[in-house]
């Protein structure tokens, strides 16, 4: 019988779905702004108004909260609770420039959670800027990572479908983020630097991780059907999906090179070597399907033997930086890849009994040529990228109705003089047309001028 029924390893699948541990960044010195205080001369006498910036103090805090907890799903439901206020304000800006005038300066204060040039290597440094824009770019983002770490946290306790949706949903909001969020913020006439953004604020960035996110989904989706009984595994499938995965994790690496070249050197070392361990582990599993596929079609065998043998080699600590194989970190106990060594020498194992037991099937069996090396016309070129992003459920909130802002308090309750000036705020400077009312309002009142 040639179909080889060897079940899959626990190691493989634990491999196979091994990711960084994404958390979104962080809001620094959030009691430092409040937009009540910032908008008091111009919004909290409206009562639709001061309603709005109470809530978005309120809300600001809560998701401050939660990312500094690092609980990916109050970050989740905060930031998406967030998100529509902070929208209406910034459009209730827009259509009234004149009149959005400050008692205190709003200066949003972040730390991306993507990158590793901040404390400890672990986050961003503070990046700040006083647009609106780069507050909703923020909150956004966050709602993505915060998908992602969700991803995570499912792919630890086996629940790889969810795990699916979760990163899927990240990958979509990057997309929404790259395609139609920071070209409108480009189109608003922004004067910000890219390079003084976090990388998940940045259009390179958000496609880098799009592609990024969707990969870690098809991990998740070959985990799953790893779980199914050896003999309904379609192998060439699955080595067609492992391709697919690392191809989309060197685009990821070619799109940030080229479009983010700054933030790709801010990205965390530990999470560079992890890409480069997927790239080099989604080759070898590549090659070990497709192994396993051809063996069973019945034929071949001494070709599929060259490819486990080829597979066997991949899965070796590479000689230099720019060899194939898997990254040397992996056996530096102070390396975070340490952790998957143990997995990595059960799958040698694995691996090294198959050849073991196929080398004696064709010396006793089938009698097949083992050719020296792979020929090239049987490797397999091109992967199948299964995930696609969709519609993020969010970005078409429609357009919220803007809350009025004026310097000019509106009549009190049971009639008043509209022309009445209003008394001037401090630190604002009263302009002609305020002159002007107030003159008017002496006039109607008979007074000397």
């Amino acid at each position: 019988m040639s179909t080889d029924d060897s079940p899959i390893p626990p190691s493989l699948i634990r491999l196979a779905t091994s990711l960084h541990q994404y958390n979104p960044g962080s809001i620094d010195s959030a009691n430092k702004l409040t937009f009540s205080k910032s908008f008091k001369s111009s919004g909290m006498h409206h009562p639709s108004t001061s309603s709005l910036l109470r809530t978005l103090d309120s809300t600001r805090v809560d998701l401050a909260t939660t990312l500094t907890s690092k609980d990916a799903s109050g970050v989740e439901g905060n930031g998406t609770r967030y998100l529509p206020s902070i929208r209406r304000l910034l459009l209730s800006c827009e259509v009234q420039p004149d009149t959005a005038v400050l008692d205190e300066k709003l200066n949003f204060m972040w730390r991306g959670g993507l990158e590793g040039d901040g404390p400890g290597g672990t986050c961003g440094k503070v990046r700040s800027s006083q647009a609106l824009m780069y507050e909703v770019s923020m909150t956004v983002a966050s709602i993505s990572i915060a998908h992602a770490s969700l991803g995570c946290s499912d792919s630890q306790t086996g629940s790889f479908a969810s795990s699916v949706t979760n990163f899927k949903k990240a990958a979509s909001i990057m997309n929404y983020m790259h395609t139609k969020h920071l070209p409108q913020w480009v189109s608003l006439g922004s004067s910000t630097s890219e390079g003084d953004l976090p990388i998940e604020c940045v259009t390179g960035g958000c496609k880098g991780f799009e592609r990024v996110f969707l990969a870690h989904a098809q991990q998740m989706a070959v985990a799953k059907a790893l779980q199914e009984p050896v003999e309904k595994i379609n192998f060439g499938l699955i080595a067609k999906l492992c391709k697919g995965i690392q191809s989309e994790i060197d685009e990821f690496v070619k799109q940030l090179r080229s479009e983010a070249a700054v933030h790709y050197c801010r990205l965390p070392p530990p999470y560079l070597k992890y890409i480069a361990f997927q790239i080099a582990l989604q080759e070898a599993l590549t090659m070990y399907f497709n192994a396993r596929a051809t063996w069973n079609k019945g034929k071949e065998f001494g070709l599929a033997m060259a490819m486990m043998y080829d597979a066997r080699a991949m899965l070796n600590v590479r000689a230099s930086i720019t060899s194939r194989g898997i990254p040397e970190d992996i056996e530096n106990s102070n390396s975070a890849l340490y952790v998957l060594r143990g997995e990595l020498v059960n799958f040698r194992t694995h691996v090294d009994k198959m050849i073991e037991s196929w080398k004696r099937d064709i010396d006793t069996v089938y009698f097949d040529k083992i050719p020296n090396t792979v020929p090239v016309s049987s490797v397999l070129k091109k992967g199948m990228v299964m995930m696609k992003v969709e519609p993020w459920e969010h970005a078409n909130l429609g357009d919220p109705e803007p809350v009025p802002l004026s310097v000019q308090a509106p009549a009190p309750p049971g009639g008043g003089d509209y022309s009445a000036p209003p008394p001037t705020a401090p630190g604002l400077e009263r302009t002609d047309s305020d002159l002007a009312r107030e003159l008017q309002a002496k006039l109607n009142a008979g007074e000397d001028v």
